[in-house]
């Protein structure tokens, strides 16, 4: 008996399909026909011919159909089922789909009042205030430090002692000689003098190991380090150590989004009171 459905149920699909293509070839009658229709839902030719593209081959144009009267049928059958076993404040969305709906409006609106109203130019100066008023919140949660450093591949003791030579001295002709001698050899310098970098990321690099990196980076300047892969030769230009204050210029970028926040806060709020008023006085709203 079931079988003897599904086949009725295949062939009026099929009959359906086949006078939808004649529809979409002969541009469609004047009558908007139900073509499935499921516990009292009803979907019709105008709806099913809108998912068919004009130019689609009739195999396409069958197969896609067929799949959009299952997947509405199936649709059908679930929404069904959830009506006649959740309860009503389950099933009472029209609340939420009320407040969801106002709520993006309010936020699009209100962003595009920002993007045209906010100042986002932060000085100098108003970076230094913030942060001398907030130093308690900047605290350090990792070793930092300016490094500058290279790697000399494999283990030529001889190349090794010369580097380490010219790298040690700290005049300008011995640096010189240095530079100009990592160049022929094509070997990179990491400088990063000019920021700060997190011990444990130079941990990464560079195989450091200390036992107690806090008391360690105290002591250190120039350090040589090898793994199986070559030497190490690091250079600490500065650090600062866990839990004590960050330098401003690491924390820079940070306060400037938190003083842009701050005023697109304060602007919101105040856009909002002048719509308000705005809106109060010109008897647009009312109290009874």
């Amino acid at each position: 008996m079931k079988a003897k459905s599904l086949r009725a149920g295949m062939g009026r699909a099929a009959v359906i399909v086949a006078l939808l293509l004649v529809s979409c070839v002969r541009g469609g009658g004047p009558e908007d026909k139900v073509v499935a229709e499921a516990y009292g839902d009803k979907l019709y030719w105008s709806d099913l011919r809108q998912v068919v593209p004009v130019t689609a081959t009739p195999e396409d144009s069958a197969a896609i159909a067929r799949r959009y009267l299952d997947n509405w049928a199936r649709d059908r059958v679930i929404l069904h089922m959830a009506e006649q076993n959740l309860d009503k404040s389950q099933v009472n969305l029209e609340a939420q789909i009320k407040a969801y709906r106002e709520s993006l409006l309010t936020f699009a609106y209100e962003q595009a009042l920002v993007q045209q109203n906010l100042d986002t130019v932060v000085s100098g100066s108003q970076v230094q205030e913030y942060y001398d008023k907030n130093i308690a919140n900047f605290q350090l949660r990792d070793n930092i430090v300016r490094v500058r450093w290279f790697k000399l591949p494999g283990h030529d003791r001889k190349l090794q002692d010369r580097m380490e030579k010219l790298w040690r001295k700290e005049t300008a002709e011995d640096q010189h000689e240095l530079e100009v001698l990592l160049a022929r050899r094509a070997t990179a310098v990491v400088d990063a003098q000019d920021e700060w970098v997190e011990f444990s990321v130079l941990q990464q690099q560079v195989p450091l190991r200390p036992g107690n990196p806090t008391d360690w980076l105290q002591r250190q300047h120039k350090v040589m380090a090898e793994d199986s892969t070559g030497t190490y030769f690091v250079t600490f230009l500065d650090h600062r150590l866990k839990d004590s204050t960050s330098p401003i210029d690491l924390v820079e970028g940070q306060i400037r989004s938190i003083i842009i926040n701050q005023r697109k806060l304060k602007l919101v709020e105040r856009m909002r009171e002048e719509l308000y008023t705005n809106a109060v006085a010109n008897k647009d709203v009312r109290f009874h």
